[in-house]
């Protein structure tokens, strides 16, 4: 696809307009989405569903000009079957333009993350993730409710844990631990899988969270204990930059013989907000590589960013 190699110096001399702007851009960038959809006869729509989809952020003009080039050559090598918009209809109070791209197969899906890996290299910087977007459960009409989600979380996390051996208990203690509650249907729906991602490069030691599901619960709150100071920083940065706005603490909880040296014992463990609570030379010896550490925080950070309209734009 050499047209797809094409660079900032092509988008420099294609400006001339003295007053152009984002929402002009806009404008051209959803009249040639249906050139494209009408000549290829390749579906705009406003919601898609299935698996391997590209997801794609379209923020800047530069980015805005030059996607649907980008799409004409993909559709023309029959790597899109539909394309999702979010919104589907234009207005000029947007401020960006988020694409769905379902493949044709799997190869397809490939592909597509290919072409993106490549331009997020490159001055398009197009943000990019591969996902599943499920069906939407019907229930009486309407999406899943959230004491579902609560229930679909729990098995998830249960799963997820079981998964990859990392103990799940009632009760934990330590210096390095982040407390996360997830209390909205997009922040259950999506903890379970950034969580996979963080215990993927093996930053979690310990999960707290309660060990049964309870008919009466609306949230779920996670103990995160991590594995060494560097992880801590990392598992603490995916949530600091994580769109879904979940609420969480860095805290300590000491040990309970720790504690009855000056109260006869406490049964339940002291909580400090205290973040500076981890001194530098704790760091254990089994180090993360940093180009490991740089991944994790780069995969999930966009995964939050790229997901983010996907659940309640549907």
């Amino acid at each position: 696809m050499n047209k797809l190699t094409q660079d900032k110096n092509v988008y420099l001399q294609a400006r001339k307009h003295p007053v152009y702007s984002k929402e002009i851009a806009m404008t051209n960038a959803y009249a040639s989405f249906g050139r494209i959809s009408k000549e290829f006869n390749v579906p705009l729509v406003n919601k898609t569903f299935g698996k391997g989809i590209v997801r794609v952020s379209c923020q800047t003009i530069m980015e805005l000009d030059n996607i649907p080039l980008i799409i004409k050559e993909l559709v023309k090598y029959r790597l899109i079957e539909e394309i999702g918009m979010q919104p589907l209809a234009y207005s000029n109070k947007m401020n960006s333009l988020v694409l769905f791209f379902k493949p044709t197969g799997d190869t397809s899906s490939q592909k597509l993350n290919e072409v993106f890996q490549k331009y997020y290299l490159t001055s398009f910087k197009y943000s990019h993730l591969v996902i599943d977007v499920d069906y939407p459960v019907i229930i009486k009409g309407g999406f899943q409710s959230k004491r579902i989600a609560v229930k679909t979380a729990h098995v998830s996390l249960l799963k997820t844990l079981k998964e990859f051996n990392i103990p799940c208990v009632n009760q934990t203690f330590g210096l390095r631990i982040v407390r996360v509650c997830c209390r909205s249907v997009v922040q259950l729906d999506n903890i379970a899988f950034i969580l996979k991602e963080l215990l993927k490069y093996h930053l979690i030691e310990e999960v707290r969270m309660p060990l049964e599901y309870c008919y009466k619960m609306r949230s779920l709150v996670l103990f995160l204990k991590s594995v060494d100071l560097e992880s801590h920083t990392i598992v603490e940065r995916v949530f600091q930059k994580c769109l879904f706005k979940y609420h969480y603490n860095l805290i300590e909880i000491k040990y309970p013989e720790a504690a009855a040296e000056k109260e006869d014992f406490e049964e339940e463990p002291i909580l400090s907000t205290n973040i500076n609570l981890i001194q530098p030379d704790e760091q254990d010896a089994n180090d993360i590589p940093m180009d490991t550490v740089l991944k994790v925080v780069i995969l999930v950070a966009i995964i939050s960013i790229l997901l983010t309209s996907v659940f309640y734009k549907m």
